[in-house]
């Protein structure tokens, strides 16, 4: 696929060396890093299961240590043969004399728990399976880009106007989301930063090793997550000082205003979008 890609670049910079060029938007999606956690041989070849550091927050259960390092050194080889070729089409990207204004969106669907929490996959509201990168590179050289990390509570429907901020291109009325883009260029305004971000597993998978409720939460920019259950309170993490979200404060009295303040929140989220999900009552 990056091959294909790739030469879908070589087109279009042998078009603007005629003077033939016109704007692009290209789009690769590829299946890797995901299950079944096979790269190929040579990237296989540099991790192995034994080598492979879990995170703190995965309990020493002999069969959730087992699966959690067996799958991490197919994930890592998979990691890192993606990033061998985004430096192809980086690459082919100077090579074409397009780099300058070409700007590169790095993301993903979703992340994978593999063995934190004794959990694994997908559809569940931890943060190893929720966070993804988005990274914006490429463009114009770094001195007339803002660089940086900004702790943004990101909705995926901030995506696509915000892609289009990057062409200098205004949203549609009918657009939902925030431009970001004023973080990376020079020549448009930054909004302001939402308070938090929706979570939803509207329907479960059944996958294996998937949640099986739908749930609803919020994500908010001082720190805090709070993940419901239909009419119950499920998980409340202080992220600030529990990162790793090893201590459940949802049922702790000690943080009812807290849980209180978030669920009003998370009850603005549920009326804002027309979702009609039953949420637990507080007192």
């Amino acid at each position: 696929m990056t091959d294909i890609f790739i030469k879908y670049l070589r087109e279009r910079g042998e078009e603007s060396r005629k003077g033939t060029g016109k704007p692009f938007f290209a789009v690769l999606s590829v299946q890797p890093p995901h299950d079944p956690y096979v790269a190929p041989p040579e990237w296989m070849a540099r991790h192995t299961p034994g080598q492979v550091i879990l995170r703190p927050n995965v309990p020493n259960v002999p069969w959730v240590v087992e699966q959690a390092r067996r799958e991490l050194a197919g994930y890592y080889s998979m990691i890192e043969n993606l990033d061998w070729n985004l430096g192809r089409i980086r690459q082919a990207l100077e090579e074409e004399g397009l780099s300058w204004n070409t700007y590169i969106v790095f993301f993903s669907d979703h992340g994978d728990l593999h063995g934190s929490h004794g959990q694994f996959r997908k559809t569940a509201p931890w943060e190893e399976a929720i966070s993804i990168p988005f990274i914006i590179g490429g463009g114009r050289p770094f001195y007339y880009m803002k660089r940086g990390r900004h702790p943004i509570p990101l909705n995926h429907v901030d995506i696509a106007p915000t892609t289009l901020g990057l062409c200098g291109i205004d949203k549609p009325a009918w657009m939902q989301g925030q431009d970001y883009s004023g973080y990376v260029t020079r020549g448009r305004a930054v909004p302001e930063e939402p308070d938090s971000a929706y979570l939803q597993l509207c329907v479960p998978t059944w996958h294996g090793d998937s949640v099986d409720r739908v749930w609803r939460g919020i994500v908010t920019h001082d720190g805090w997550k709070y993940i419901v259950l239909e009419g119950q309170p499920w998980l409340m993490f202080n992220l600030n000082e529990d990162p790793y979200e090893q201590v459940n404060l949802a049922h702790n009295t000690r943080f009812r205003h807290e849980r209180k303040r978030l669920q009003d929140r998370l009850e603005e989220w549920v009326h804002a979008t027309g979702d009609e999900f039953a949420l637990p009552p507080l007192e």
